[in-house]
């Protein structure tokens, strides 16, 4: 096996025998051990849960302002462009009359 498996075999082994005695060691009945680990689990994915959705809106208000300022940035690239076809039309047209 590569190092890398030696070690997640190991800590795998690790965790079931610390697990194991953690609830051989339990001062307190099963029932009451596993209504508190439901209630850890219940408080983790409701933290998960706040902390994705304060993500999700600080990306998302991230995202509104960086989209902002490309249309801003395009609107004044277009602007520049209509203001040079424009000279260049009037330059051209000059070039035409004297001519």
């Amino acid at each position: 096996m590569s190092r890398g498996t030696d070690t997640l075999v190991g800590f795998l082994i690790g965790a079931a025998a610390g697990g194991i005695t953690a609830l051989l060691m339990a001062p307190e009945k099963g029932s009451v051990t596993r209504r508190r680990l439901r209630a850890g689990t219940d408080k983790t994915v409701h933290d998960g849960k706040e902390m994705v959705t304060h993500a999700a809106a600080t990306i998302k208000g991230v995202a509104s302002e960086k989209g902002h300022a490309m249309s801003e940035t395009a609107r004044n690239q277009v602007n520049a462009v209509r203001g040079a076809v424009s000279e260049a039309k009037e330059t051209y047209h000059r070039e035409l009359e004297k001519s």
